[in-house]
Protein backbone atom coordinates (compact mmCIF):
# COMPACT_ATOMS: atom_id res chain seq x y z
CA UNK A 1 0.00 0.00 0.00
CA UNK A 2 1.43 3.22 -0.96
CA UNK A 3 2.02 5.53 2.46
CA UNK A 4 1.66 9.39 2.23
CA UNK A 5 5.19 11.15 2.64
CA UNK A 6 6.13 13.70 5.18
CA UNK A 7 7.96 15.64 2.73
CA UNK A 8 11.17 17.44 3.07
CA UNK A 9 9.48 20.83 3.69
CA UNK A 10 7.38 19.53 6.54
CA UNK A 11 10.03 18.28 8.29
CA UNK A 12 11.40 21.21 7.38
CA UNK A 13 8.86 23.63 8.85
CA UNK A 14 8.76 20.91 12.02
CA UNK A 15 12.15 21.44 13.28
CA UNK A 16 12.00 25.02 12.74
CA UNK A 17 8.76 25.12 15.24
CA UNK A 18 11.04 22.59 17.41
CA UNK A 19 13.77 25.50 17.62
CA UNK A 20 11.48 28.07 18.46
CA UNK A 21 9.50 26.30 20.98
CA UNK A 22 13.70 24.93 22.23
CA UNK A 23 14.07 28.98 22.68
CA UNK A 24 10.96 29.60 24.28
CA UNK A 25 10.33 26.28 26.74
CA UNK A 26 14.00 27.25 27.64
CA UNK A 27 13.54 30.65 28.57
CA UNK A 28 9.86 30.21 30.40
CA UNK A 29 12.00 26.64 32.49
CA UNK A 30 15.14 28.44 33.42
CA UNK A 31 14.57 32.02 33.29
CA UNK A 32 13.02 32.57 37.07
CA UNK A 33 16.23 32.25 38.61
CA UNK A 34 17.77 35.24 36.87
CA UNK A 35 14.53 37.21 37.42
CA UNK A 36 14.14 37.69 33.90
CA UNK A 37 10.33 38.53 33.23
CA UNK A 38 9.38 36.06 30.13
CA UNK A 39 5.82 37.08 30.52
CA UNK A 40 4.30 40.54 30.90
CA UNK A 41 2.65 39.95 34.33
CA UNK A 42 3.57 38.06 37.20
CA UNK A 43 3.42 34.71 37.11
CA UNK A 44 4.73 32.18 40.39
CA UNK A 45 8.28 30.49 39.03
CA UNK A 46 6.49 27.01 39.43
CA UNK A 47 4.07 27.89 36.98
CA UNK A 48 6.60 29.67 35.08
CA UNK A 49 8.17 26.02 34.93
CA UNK A 50 5.24 24.40 34.30
CA UNK A 51 4.41 26.16 31.05
CA UNK A 52 8.30 25.83 30.14
CA UNK A 53 7.93 22.56 30.45
CA UNK A 54 4.87 22.14 28.34
CA UNK A 55 6.40 23.83 25.60
CA UNK A 56 9.93 21.82 25.93
CA UNK A 57 7.69 18.67 25.69
CA UNK A 58 5.62 20.51 22.35
CA UNK A 59 9.54 21.25 21.23
CA UNK A 60 10.60 17.70 21.80
CA UNK A 61 7.51 16.33 19.40
CA UNK A 62 8.36 19.10 16.79
CA UNK A 63 11.83 17.28 16.63
CA UNK A 64 10.36 13.91 16.41
CA UNK A 65 8.15 15.09 13.04
CA UNK A 66 11.02 16.09 11.95
CA UNK A 67 12.72 12.96 11.63
CA UNK A 68 9.53 10.73 10.44
CA UNK A 69 8.89 10.30 6.49
CA UNK A 70 5.04 8.80 6.94
CA UNK A 71 1.85 11.19 7.39
CA UNK A 72 0.54 8.60 9.47
CA UNK A 73 3.24 8.35 12.07
CA UNK A 74 3.48 12.03 12.54
CA UNK A 75 -0.14 12.74 12.52
CA UNK A 76 -0.99 12.42 16.14
CA UNK A 77 1.89 14.64 17.42
CA UNK A 78 0.68 17.10 14.87
CA UNK A 79 -3.12 17.01 16.34
CA UNK A 80 -1.73 17.88 19.62
CA UNK A 81 0.27 20.16 18.27
CA UNK A 82 -2.52 22.21 16.87
CA UNK A 83 -4.83 21.61 19.71
CA UNK A 84 -2.69 23.31 21.72
CA UNK A 85 -1.38 25.96 19.93
CA UNK A 86 -5.52 26.66 19.08
CA UNK A 87 -6.24 26.50 22.39
CA UNK A 88 -3.26 29.12 23.09
CA UNK A 89 -4.66 31.33 20.27
CA UNK A 90 -8.06 31.46 21.65
CA UNK A 91 -7.02 32.24 25.33
CA UNK A 92 -4.96 35.03 24.68
CA UNK A 93 -7.75 36.60 21.67
CA UNK A 94 -10.47 36.07 24.96
CA UNK A 95 -7.69 37.87 27.26
CA UNK A 96 -6.96 41.26 24.38
CA UNK A 97 -10.78 41.74 23.31
CA UNK A 98 -12.84 40.91 26.27
CA UNK A 99 -10.68 41.43 29.63
CA UNK A 100 -8.21 44.06 27.75
CA UNK A 101 -4.97 42.72 28.61
CA UNK A 102 -2.30 44.40 28.19
CA UNK A 103 -1.00 45.21 24.14
CA UNK A 104 2.19 43.16 24.51
CA UNK A 105 0.30 39.97 24.59
CA UNK A 106 -0.52 40.78 20.84
CA UNK A 107 2.94 39.77 20.61
CA UNK A 108 2.28 36.19 21.83
CA UNK A 109 -0.70 35.63 20.06
CA UNK A 110 1.36 36.68 16.17
CA UNK A 111 3.96 34.79 17.49
CA UNK A 112 1.56 31.54 17.71
CA UNK A 113 -0.58 31.95 14.58
CA UNK A 114 2.23 31.04 12.16
CA UNK A 115 2.41 27.61 13.77
CA UNK A 116 -1.34 27.55 13.61
CA UNK A 117 -1.16 28.12 9.96
CA UNK A 118 1.40 25.67 9.27
CA UNK A 119 -0.61 22.60 11.17
CA UNK A 120 -4.02 23.24 9.68
CA UNK A 121 -1.78 23.19 6.30
CA UNK A 122 -1.24 20.05 7.03
CA UNK A 123 -3.83 18.99 8.32
CA UNK A 124 -6.13 20.23 5.35
CA UNK A 125 -3.25 18.72 2.69
CA UNK A 126 -2.62 15.13 4.10
CA UNK A 127 -6.70 14.34 5.80
CA UNK A 128 -8.79 16.04 3.36
CA UNK A 129 -6.61 16.34 -0.07
CA UNK A 130 -4.30 13.23 -0.17
CA UNK A 131 -6.30 10.97 1.86
CA UNK A 132 -9.39 10.68 -0.18
CA UNK A 133 -7.17 10.72 -3.32
CA UNK A 134 -5.24 7.41 -2.02
CA UNK A 135 -8.54 5.75 -0.70
CA UNK A 136 -9.66 6.25 -4.46
CA UNK A 137 -7.10 4.86 -5.81
CA UNK A 138 -6.72 2.08 -3.47
CA UNK A 139 -9.93 1.03 -4.46
CA UNK A 140 -9.89 1.53 -7.84
CA UNK A 141 -6.52 -1.16 -7.78
CA UNK A 142 -8.73 -3.17 -5.09
CA UNK A 143 -11.53 -3.43 -7.83
CA UNK A 144 -8.71 -4.13 -10.88
CA UNK A 145 -6.77 -6.99 -8.92
CA UNK A 146 -9.97 -8.55 -7.87
CA UNK A 147 -10.85 -10.23 -10.64
CA UNK A 148 -7.09 -11.56 -10.63
CA UNK A 149 -7.43 -13.14 -7.11
CA UNK A 150 -9.51 -16.07 -8.07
Amino acid sequence: MDRQTFSRIERSLACIAGIFNLGVGIAFFFLPELQWPVWPTSIPAVLTRFIGAIILGNSAGAFLLATEREWERVRPLALVAAVYGTLVALGLLYHLLWLHAQTVFWFYFLFDIPFLVVFYALFIYHELIQRPTRQKRDAIDLRSNAGTIR
